[in-house]
């Protein structure tokens, strides 16, 4: 980023600034860092794995004083009296939702992109990158078909483990050397792709007859043995910008993410512990957004709110109203009920295009609701959809 817009770079990090482990020191260290980056403006500062300061809603008693004063000096410098005009801030981290609020308001670090896991030619071009003309370029991209779901840092290690065999070799790197180090793809079982091909078809049939702008829908043939937490498949939908965001908003994409477990139940007779677990499973997410609609947007059973609690644990929330989970769980009981009932309705044309996902690995939104139409049961929200 700094090269592209030919600023300079300043880098710092909470364990960085914090080595000598006294106080005064942590904050002499994170202003100097600003000051050179003022002092070389235009600049970029990048503050790396910046959750380490931590939130001053859930520090220790035993350090409060100090977590508290680390972050009151990073706000103070991120608009402080002197200002950082030509300056930009960028931060990373893995774990968003550990950052403190204050950091994240406008004119602080408000701007926030997710960065996904490399496409096949973002793969290809950090091959490059790291092996630097050791190989033919046209190799990168057969290292990239074959190293699917890495991220950069694995991508870095493989190159890095390469080069440390043909050193031990004591000859430059080869091709042979990098195909040594890539992961080992191996094919996923037909029962399992079956099994994930019912879970997607489900939340594509749900969410494509409640209206949502079904993209595509596709599963994986295939997983890497060395890379964990892989995708095997999703169900693509548009975002609609100026859509209402109505309790039937919420309500619909309720329904929409439990119905991967809904057709689990309903074509395989029950779901699978793969509908659950922490952020971005289906169920965890499904549960926070009953929770939102109820406690703070005043769409359930009452109207005081708890302001915004989107990126507070779910055990902090339970803890402070024990009732919430309750409430929660009627509103996802009933539309669990609900996608059940959509899939019931459309369930030839469930089973139909499961078998055309196993067999081809992706369709399209059009071969979905033509599958649809054909069942002769489609919603008219469907139909205008389209």
């Amino acid at each position: 980023m700094a090269a592209s817009c030919n600023a300079s770079l300043v880098v710092g990090s909470y364990a960085k600034w914090q080595a000598k482990g006294h106080l005064n020191d942590f904050l002499k260290a994170m202003q100097r860092s600003f000051q050179e980056a003022r002092k070389n403006a235009p600049g970029i500062l990048f503050i790396d794995e910046i959750d380490a300061f931590g939130s001053r809603d859930n520090v220790s008693t035993q350090n409060e004083s100090y977590d508290t004063k680390a972050i009151n000096g990073l706000l103070e410098q991120l608009d402080g009296l002197e200002g950082r005009e030509g300056v930009i801030v960028v931060a990373a981290t893995n774990n968003p939702h550990k950052i403190d609020a204050a950091i994240l308001r406008s004119g602080r670090l408000d701007r926030h992109v997710r960065i996904p896991l490399p496409d096949l030619r973002a793969r290809a071009a950090i091959f490059r990158m790291h092996l630097r003309g050791a190989v033919e370029e046209g190799r990168c991209e057969s290292f990239a078909e074959l190293s699917e779901g890495a991220s950069g840092a694995d991508i870095q290690k493989i190159v890095r483990n390469a080069r440390r065999r043909a050193r031990g070799l004591r000859r430059p790197v080869t091709v042979a050397d990098v195909l040594l180090q890539l992961p080992i793809p191996a094919p996923i079982p037909p029962d399992t792709m079956r099994v994930n091909a019912v879970h997607k078809i489900g939340h594509a049939v749900v969410g494509a007859v409640l209206g949502m702008d079904l993209v595509s829908v596709e599963i994986s043939s295939r997983i890497l043995l060395t890379t964990q937490n892989q995708p095997v498949g999703k169900a693509t939908f548009g975002r609609r910008s100026w859509a209402r965001r109505t309790k039937a908003h919420y309500l619909d994409a309720i329904a929409m993410g439990l119905g991967g477990m809904a057709a689990e139940q309903l074509l395989l007779g029950c779901h699978d512990d793969g509908v659950a677990g922490g952020r971005g499973s289906d169920l965890y997410d499904a549960t926070r957004t009953a929770i939102l609609l109820d406690r703070s947007f005043g769409m359930g059973d009452g109207l005081a709110s708890l302001g915004d609690i989107s990126e507070a644990p779910l055990i902090d929330i339970s803890r402070m109203d024990r009732s919430v989970l309750v409430r929660a769980d009627k509103i996802l009981r009933a539309q669990l009920e609900r996608a059940t009932e959509i899939l019931e309705r459309h369930r030839h044309a469930c089973e139909r295009l499961v078998d055309a996902l196993v067999a081809g690995l992706e369709l399209s939104r059009q071969e979905v609701l033509d599958a649809l139409y054909a069942d002769g049961h489609v919603e008219p929200r469907a139909v205008r959809s389209g």
